[in-house]
């Protein structure tokens, strides 16, 4: 006559290694959202230095002078010239505080492609850290510091 069911050490064990096993998982998933976050952050910044240095050359090909506008209520980067838009540039999910150090929250790019004020833009990820990207005059440096 066999006996059916588990004993308590069977019970005991596989209860044990599933702990273990959540544990771990629990672990990755911290670890993944620190990951695609930091990744988040690369790529938008990148994608927001792109985006200044193209305005720049928007306005000097195109002989036209124009504003680059930050919208920290939409979350939102956009060229106008001539009072009309030319691109945009919107945050990633959860990337909040946009802030730049300029009067207005607008830079003005001339029609040679240059700024006349050196400034700093803000923006926050989702963990609440602080990136900067810093907008030179005379090297018309545009450097990202993430």
């Amino acid at each position: 006559m066999k006996k059916r069911g588990f004993t308590l050490i069977e019970v005991l064990m596989a209860m044990s290694i599933m702990t273990v096993i959540f544990g771990c998982s629990l672990i990755n998933v911290k670890n993944y959202s620190a990951i695609g976050n930091r990744m988040e952050v690369e790529v938008f910044g990148n994608s927001l230095v792109n985006f200044i240095v193209a305005s720049k050359k928007h306005c000097r090909d195109s002989g036209t002078g124009g504003y680059m506008y930050f919208l920290s209520g939409k979350n939102t980067i956009q060229l106008s010239c001539n009072s009309s838009v030319v691109k945009k540039l919107k945050m990633p999910e959860g990337f909040s505080d946009l802030y730049i150090n300029r009067a207005g929250s607008k830079i003005y790019i001339d029609n040679k492609g240059f700024t006349s004020d050196a400034c700093t833009i803000r923006f926050r990820d989702r963990n609440g850290g602080a990136h900067y990207i810093t907008v030179s005059v005379g090297t018309a440096n545009v450097d990202f510091k993430g």
